[in-house]
C-alpha cells in the first residue's frame, strides 16, 4: 500500500499507479459481473417499458372503474413505469460500458480504455448516489406528511 496518497502528499508529484496481478484479476472479475448486472438491468428496463405499454394501451379495455379505480389510473401508472424504465436504462448502459472497456483495457493493456471505463463506473455510482438521496428525501417527506396527518386527526 505504498501508493496511498495522504493530505501531506497531495502537493507532491503523483506517481503512476500500477495494476498488479491481483488488481488485474479483481478488475477483470468486476467487469464480468458488471456485464451480467448491466444485461439484467437492460432486461429489467425492457420489462418496465413493456408493463408500461400494457398499462397505457391495454388498460383501456379493462373495466377498472368496476373495481373502484378510475379508468385513467392504468394509463397514469403506465407513464410512471415508462419513465422508470427509461431512467433505469442509463445506469445499465454506463455499467455495460465500464464492463466492456474495462475488460478491453486489461486484455490489450490500454490506458485510455481503462480511464474511460473507470469514468463510466463513476457515473454508475453517481447515479445511484443521487437516486438514493432522492428516495430518502421522498421517504422523509412521506414521514412528515404522515406525522402531520396523524397529529391533525388526533385532535
Amino acid at each position: 500500500m505504498d501508493n496511498i496518497i495522504t493530505n501531506e502528499d497531495s502537493n507532491a508529484e503523483k506517481q503512476p499507479l500500477t495494476i498488479d496481478a491481483s488488481s488485474w484479476a479483481f478488475l477483470l472479475e468486476t467487469a464480468k459481473w458488471g456485464k451480467f448486472l448491466s444485461i439484467a438491468g437492460f432486461v429489467a428496463s425492457g420489462l418496465l417499458i413493456l408493463i408500461a405499454l400494457f398499462f397505457i394501451f391495454g388498460s383501456k379495455g379493462l373495466n377498472t372503474s368496476a373495481q373502484g379505480l378510475p379508468a385513467s389510473m392504468g394509463a397514469a401508472l403506465g407513464y410512471i413505469y415508462l419513465i422508470l424504465g427509461a431512467i433505469y436504462y442509463f445506469p445499465s448502459k454506463h455499467l455495460y460500458d465500464f464492463s466492456f472497456y474495462g475488460k478491453q483495457a486489461l486484455l490489450i493493456n490500454d490506458q485510455e480504455s481503462l480511464t474511460y471505463a473507470l469514468g463510466k463506473l463513476k457515473s454508475v455510482f453517481k447515479f445511484w448516489g443521487i437516486a438514493t438521496i432522492v428516495i430518502m428525501a421522498i421517504y422523509a417527506l412521506i414521514l412528515i406528511i404522515a406525522i402531520v396527518g396523524f397529529m391533525a386527526t388526533s385532535h
